[in-house]
């Protein structure tokens, strides 16, 4: 009978990992897809895009070689801060990021968007950053591992008890300029993305935390179990 169970309960935690890995995807996907066409609307690059642009004219490095090391050393960062900010999201983070903005840039390219007026071109980077904003907020609710930036803002967070919208801006704002500083290409996408995506993402981590949540407690009653509380409250993944 106890074999039996431990059987059960090891299917329960993998359907679940599938399913965590799915939303996490979904989420990166919606993310990738905000970011293709943010940079088609070409007025600026997000924060990461605008260091990353500073470093390889100031190292003198290839743009690809610049945006791997700087995001080596934040991921190295995050570990060393707290290395259980690292798991399967940050896996997936790392190989599926790249091909889903492959993938935007594919479809939005067919569109007219760089020779559109720019409103039109405005009205792209605002919608870039509302699905960046909640693609990453998806995939950080679900609590299996975060890629470096967002990590790093999880450990502020939980550090400093701020919000994750207030430590999201301050981390954005010292990478562009930082990036600026470091003669950076930039323009008004930039600072729209690094006021916006913030809080875009705190309610979107919000909302879908209790709807994910809310199954998980829906599971583990039909199971006659219970969730792992985390330190705030909220049933953790981690």
């Amino acid at each position: 009978m106890k074999k039996r169970e431990n059987i059960v309960k090891k299917r329960q935690k993998l359907v679940g990992l599938l399913w965590d890995i799915m939303i996490i995807s979904i989420g990166l996907m919606i993310s990738s897809f905000g970011t293709s066409l943010f940079y088609q609307a070409g007025m600026g690059s997000g924060a990461m895009a605008t260091f990353s642009d500073g470093l390889h004219r100031l190292l003198h490095i290839s743009y690809g070689t610049a945006n791997m090391a700087a995001n080596v050393v934040f991921l190295v960062l995050l570990f060393v801060c707290d290395r259980r900010m690292i798991g399967v999201g940050t896996v997936l983070c790392v190989f599926l990021i790249g091909v889903f903005v492959d993938m935007g840039n594919v479809v939005f390219s067919q569109l007219p968007i760089e020779a559109a007026p720019a409103v039109i071109r405005f009205v792209c980077v605002l919608a870039g950053c509302v699905m960046m904003g909640v693609g990453l907020g998806l995939y950080v609710a679900v609590e299996r591992g975060f890629g470096a930036l967002e990590g790093l803002v999880k450990y502020l967070c939980a550090r400093t008890g701020a919000g994750f919208d207030k430590v999201k801006i301050g981390q954005d704002v010292l990478l562009i300029g930082l990036g600026i500083l470091l003669q950076a290409e930039w323009g008004v996408g930039t600072l729209v993305s690094a006021v916006t995506i913030g809080p875009i993402m705190r309610l979107s981590i919000t909302r879908f935390q209790a709807l994910l949540h809310r199954r998980e407690e829906a599971g583990a009653q039909r199971n006659g179990g219970g969730t792992t509380p985390s330190a705030d409250g909220a049933p953790s993944r981690l």
